[in-house]
């Protein structure tokens, strides 16, 4: 027997003892002899207190089950109470609709009846108790009288309290103080009708409001009815006409839902309510979305009503929906009321009375000892089931399905709106490239896919901040096997906000990460595809835009595309801009020379191994590592860090050198070259397929075996003209490296006799275009005469025409040397220094500074009329700038320049004039000429000072004489 039925019926045989004790007279019929009332119907009829109910009674026709009844309870409403509750329904109507009457259903009058205890004074008295009434749920069940309880379904259930001041209420109505007996149980007279109480989903809703204090929380224990509906059991809450449990009277142990967050993360949440809707498509994962759900829900359901108050003191088993395993329910006593806890759980609200059950709120939840969740059903809580099917149809569901907990990873998650942008379209269609090469469907390349998205390693916002370089599980041969790497940006002012991270570009849009034992998950809003080739991620910057047509140029895409394993330290346009004429040269079309050197120059930026920022040491005062890496070109490259960023070190010596230059606003800065060069990368960590690009901020490295000659720099400003002449005149030795020289006389033994270019160390070269050239007349008259051209009249006013060649040859001559710039220093004689590449001091133009030329005691000045702008003018001839800043007409301006080993090349926008030793008479002619210009002058002045004199002489006396 169940401990409520032995409890009931020692409550009836207290009751009968009551009864034979009970001082209350017994009611006697009308002008007749008192009698003993058996039914409830006969006690009903014996009193006209009972007659708005007996009424309501025989006109539901319940008098037939009432007359059955034994050892129950009846709560009667007053006729008052009866007339009152009708008033404001406006129900006063006799005819019966159905099964109500005069608003009274029978379902609501059957409550009114305790079936199960003849209920006594006392026991009303003692607490709070719940009860169960023979009303069952749906309002068009019918009832029988019969007292078997195992085989009755569950009543509502009715809660009696005692309040302060010792009234009694039942479901909040008073109980009259006065109650009648007769042998069917005991009648108690209540001061209003019992109204059926609202439905467990409406007791939560109520109990959401008395949570928060505001109607706007009234959803607080929403998740709960979820949870229900996700293990399949939604019909607990919604009373379906046909329930396939046991009874439709449950007993929910209800978790709010702030709890519910306390205990369960976001993910772990989503899945539990979500995962079988999440994974309709999958039906393994939308099985163990359902069994999950199942574990959590069956925990806090029984399939009967559990009462506190009925349970009493105590620890007590009690049914849950788990088949398997029951719930224990620990009842305690404190300070005169009974707390409860539920397999560990403590309660809050207790016997909370629902039509379909009773509801118990738990204030501490705890998770059930048979739920596991892993990284899988995480991201079927994010939605993502659309990453969990890739990685399991790649092979890689291990990294997902728990089997390897001891395995640290971070997981980057795209949501299933990302994956159809990734690969919505069809994915068995080869797509073939521009030369119609079938490629690689997206399909093939899904495993590599999915493991760029799986990193090794367990990293939260804070360690992403501190190192923002991830290597993932991808590791092809395209980067030589090394681990392929994600970089991860983090916003420094939001750091603590998981929100304010990105992968590559692709956000994270979890508040915080999802931290599932070893594995941390993030969800990214956009598909992260794997590093792309090196033109595809380099044409993405306008800046590095010449680098790649430098590649082009050199047909070394192909050769680099395909290296695995590299680092690229990628110039920017400036640094090829810069470069002058240096750049004009490599940039020759249909040179090899050009191309080989081009050639060179791009394959010492490509390094033979991936090198992340995150690799590259530390370089202290007291510590100075360098993590040295071979180029394609067989350079030794150095790549360090300080506090003020990230550098690249080339050294000159054993190890091939490198130029560094200066990048100013325009191209005529010169190459700044010393012993070791140091370039600095402005960006890093530009995630190549074949491994990794850092940007130079300016400079790039010119090997040695790229040698830069002055006469590759006339090719390259297609100076013919200028290079004709060297040739002309014997001048060719301005090409050379005069240190070479030097040294094959030291070496010869014929140093004994003094030359004169012995303290020469190289040549700059002023050079006029060509076009500047043509302008000449000197020169445009000498290539009349050596093509015979008698048919050129349009040149017929040349002052040149009547001159000699010989005087045109000797003028152009000294044209060309009043051109070229030796380069001195006495303190350089040591043939060891010959080959070297002259510093920056000996190749720039500075300021007001004087220069010799090849012409004999002719010397040039430079003047610098704006920033890294000058302009070249003869020693001693007045400067000056004319309005609008164009320079005097006997300025030429530096255009270009570029450096080469031995000199540098400077282009001019015209050519410099000679000094003007033609003007006049020459030799002594032009000194006797001189001399006589001089004593006429100085004859005739004084001629005129004498004239003058004798004048003012006779004036002044004729005025001093008196007439006689």
């Amino acid at each position: 027997m169940r401990p409520p039925q032995l409890f009931g019926c020692l409550l009836a045989q207290l009751a009968l003892m009551l009864l034979l004790c009970a001082h209350v007279p017994p009611i006697a019929a009308a002008g007749g002899p008192e009698r003993q009332l058996v039914t409830f119907v006969d006690l009903l009829s014996s009193s006209e207190r009972f007659s708005e109910f007996l009424h309501t009674v025989q006109r539901l026709r319940m008098v037939i089950p009432l007359n059955r009844l034994r050892n129950a309870t009846l709560f009667v409403p007053t006729n008052a109470a009866l007339q009152r509750y009708r008033d404001e329904l406006d129900k006063d109507g006799t005819r019966v609709t159905g099964s109500i009457y005069r608003g009274v259903s029978d379902s609501q009058a059957w409550y009114h009846v305790i079936g199960e205890a003849a209920i006594g004074t006392q026991d009303l008295g003692r607490g709070t108790m719940v009860w169960q009434s023979l009303s069952l749920p749906d309002s068009d069940s019918s009832v029988t009288a019969s007292n078997d309880a195992e085989k009755q379904p569950y009543g509502i259930m009715l809660k009696t309290q005692l309040r302060n001041g010792g009234s009694v209420v039942a479901n909040g109505v008073p109980v009259l103080a006065q109650n009648f007996s007769c042998a069917a149980g005991t009648v108690y007279q209540v001061d209003g009708v019992l109204e059926i109480p609202p439905t467990i989903r409406e007791r939560l809703h109520s109990l959401g409001e008395s949570v928060a204090g505001t109607a706007g929380s009234a959803d607080e224990y929403s998740a709960v009815v979820r949870l229900l509906a996700a293990a399949g059991w939604a019909d607990i809450l919604a009373r379906p006409a046909s329930s396939s449990h046991l009874a439709k009277i449950h007993t929910l142990w209800a978790f709010s839902n702030r709890e519910f967050s306390r205990q369960y993360s976001y993910a772990q949440r989503s899945y539990l309510l979500n995962g079988p809707t999440f994974a309709a498509d999958d039906e393994e994962l939308r099985r163990a979305a359902v069994a999950d759900a199942q574990t959590v829900a069956s925990r806090l359901v029984s399939n009967v009503p559990i009462s506190i108050s009925r349970l009493g003191a105590g620890t007590h088993s009690v049914p849950s929906l788990d088949r398997y395993a029951n719930l224990t329910v620990i009842v305690e006593e404190s300070h005169g009321a009974l707390v409860g806890r539920v397999d560990g759980q403590q309660l809050g609200q207790t016997d909370v009375i629902a039509r379909d059950g009773i509801v118990h709120s738990i204030e501490q939840l705890q998770r059930p000892d048979g739920l596991a969740i892993s990284p899988q059903k995480a991201l079927v809580g994010l939605n993502a089931t659309a990453f969990v099917r890739l990685l399991k149809d790649s092979g890689l569901g291990d990294y997902i399905d728990g089997t390897r907990p001891d395995r640290k990873l971070t997981l980057l998650a795209p949501t299933n709106h990302a994956m159809d942008e990734a690969f919505g379209y069809d994915l068995d269609d080869d797509t073939p490239d521009s030369e119609g090469n079938t490629q690689r469907s997206p399909r093939d390349r899904q495993r590599e896919w999915a493991l760029y998205h799986v990193v090794d390693g367990q990293y939260d916002v804070a360690e992403l901040a501190q190192t923002p370089l991830v290597r993932t599980k991808l590791a092809s041969a395209w980067t030589g096997g090394r681990a392929q790497v994600v970089k991860a940006q983090v916003d420094q002012a939001h750091r603590a906000l998981a929100k304010h991270v990105s992968f590559n570009g692709a956000d994270n849009i979890l508040l915080e990460p999802e931290v599932i034992g070893n594995t941390t998950i993030y969800l990214l809003s956009s598909p992260m595809p794997t590093p792309p080739r090196l033109i595809g991620a380099l044409i993405q910057d306008l800046d590095l835009s010449l680098f790649v047509a430098a590649m082009g140029a050199s047909n070394t895409v192909d050769e680099i595309q395909n290296e695995a394993g590299v680092t690229v330290l990628a110039p920017v346009v400036s640094a090829f801009s810069s470069l002058g004429l240096v750049w004009s040269y490599l940039s020759l079309p249909g040179d090899l020379d050009a191309r080989t050197d081009l050639s060179r120059l791009i394959k010492s930026h490509v390094l033979t191994r991936p090198v992340y920022s995150d690799e590259i040491p530390m370089h202290t005062d007291s510590s100075a590592d360098m993590l040295v890496v071979e180029a394609l070109n067989g350079n030794k490259v150095g790549l360090f860090r300080t506090p003020h960023g990230i550098f690249v070190s080339v050294s000159q010596g054993e190890q091939p050198p490198t130029m560094r230059l200066r990048v100013s606003d325009t191209a005529s800065r010169l190459a700044s070259v010393g012993d070791t060069s140091t370039l600095r990368i402005s960006e890093s960590d530009m995630l190549l397929q074949t491994g990794v690009a850092h940007v130079l901020e300016s400079g790039l490295i010119l090997p040695l075996n790229v040698e830069i000659t002055s006469a590759k720099l006339l090719r390259g400003m297609r100076a013919h003209v200028f290079t004709e002449l060297l040739q002309r005149f014997n001048l060719t030795y301005v090409l050379e490296d005069p240190r070479a020289e030097a040294a094959r006389t030291a070496r010869s033994g014929d140093g004994d006799n003094e030359d004169p270019r012995a303290d020469v160390i190289g040549y700059s070269l002023l050079v006029p275009s060509d076009k500047s050239w043509r302008e000449n007349a000197a020169y445009r008259e000498l290539t009349r005469r050596e093509h015979d051209d008698t048919t050129a009249t349009d040149d017929s006013d040349n002052p040149w025409r009547n001159a000699t060649t010989s005087d045109i040859t000797r003028y152009l001559d000294r044209l060309v040397r009043l051109h070229v710039i030796p380069i001195v220093d006495a303190r350089t004689r040591d043939t060891e220094t010959s080959g070297g590449q002259l510093s920056d001091k000996q190749l720039a133009l500075a300021d007001r500074k004087s220069y010799p030329t090849l012409l004999d005691d002719v010397k040039l000045r430079a003047h610098e009329f704006a920033s890294d702008r000058f302009s070249l003018q003869l020693e001693g001839a007045p400067f000056y700038q004319a309005p609008g800043g164009v320079p005097f007409v006997s300025v030429a301006t530096v255009v270009r320049s570029g450096a080469a080993r031995t000199g540098a090349v400077f282009e001019l926008d015209t050519l410099l004039r000679l000094p003007p030793v033609n003007a006049g008479p020459g030799g002594w002619k032009r000194v006797a000429w001189n001399a006589a210009v001089w004593l006429t002058g100085i004859g005739m002045g004084s001629g005129l000072l004498g004239v003058s004199g004798y004048w003012v002489r006779q004036w002044w006396t004729r005025a001093d004489y008196q007439s006689l």
